[in-house]
């Protein structure tokens, strides 16, 4: 008898500790994701990265802390000057990308954001790395339109990167200029499905925009 009021009492907490969990997730979330958009430096964003990352370890089987975690990453690599950290926050990024992808299979986002990576990679060291990376960054962006034609970031993405590469290597402004239109048409009609959802991108892609007129 026990044993069955036990079970009866384990089923009836069973839906409020599920609540209280899915509360408290969504309460560390909401801060680093705060954290993530008051960073303003490449310190600043690699302590909301550790914060994703810190709840990716609690919650191993959501691809949304490690997504989190690796924008962060991409973002303070950018902001920092040293070629080997660089390449080490890059790498990292693309490692939890692909461990995200195995979390939620042919996710748009995810393929968005490890196309990103990839390139921003590249960037480091062109003259070695241009043959390798810049097919396998089209190759994620290209799979990410595909796999939702209406997400705006691999829009943005490769607009962004078509941008910043010379027109003698099938970059420039007037190419990028298209992509970019398509990612602002995007981000016109783009709604997250809910508040941690990917919104990021939108100012981002109207700047570029400008610099294209």
């Amino acid at each position: 008898m026990k044993t069955i009021k036990t079970l009866l009492i384990l089923l009836l907490l069973s839906p409020a500790i599920t609540m209280a969990q899915t509360e408290k997730y969504n309460l560390a979330m909401g801060k680093s994701l705060e954290a993530l958009k008051s960073a303003v430096n490449a310190e600043q964003m690699l302590s909301a990265g550790n914060q994703f990352e810190r709840i990716a370890n609690a919650e191993s089987k959501l691809w949304q802390p490690l997504y989190y975690s690796a924008y962060a990453n991409i973002v303070a690599g950018i902001m920092t000057a040293e070629p080997a950290k660089k390449d080490e926050l890059f790498d990292k990024a693309i490692k939890q990308m692909e461990t995200a992808d195995k979390l939620s299979v042919d996710n748009s986002e995810i393929y968005a954001l490890l196309g990103y990576a990839q390139f921003m990679k590249m960037s480091v060291d062109p003259q070695s790395r241009a043959m390798t990376l810049i097919p396998e960054a089209n190759a994620s962006l290209e799979k990410a339109k595909l796999l939702d034609p209406s997400n705006p970031r691999p829009w943005l993405i490769s607009g962004q990167n078509t941008f910043y590469t010379p027109e003698a290597f099938g970059g420039g402004k007037q190419k990028a200029k298209s992509m970019l239109e398509t990612a602002k048409a995007n981000f016109d009609t783009f709604s997250p499905v809910n508040e941690l959802a990917p919104s990021w991108g939108k100012e981002r892609c109207l700047e570029l925009l400008k610099q294209c007129e």
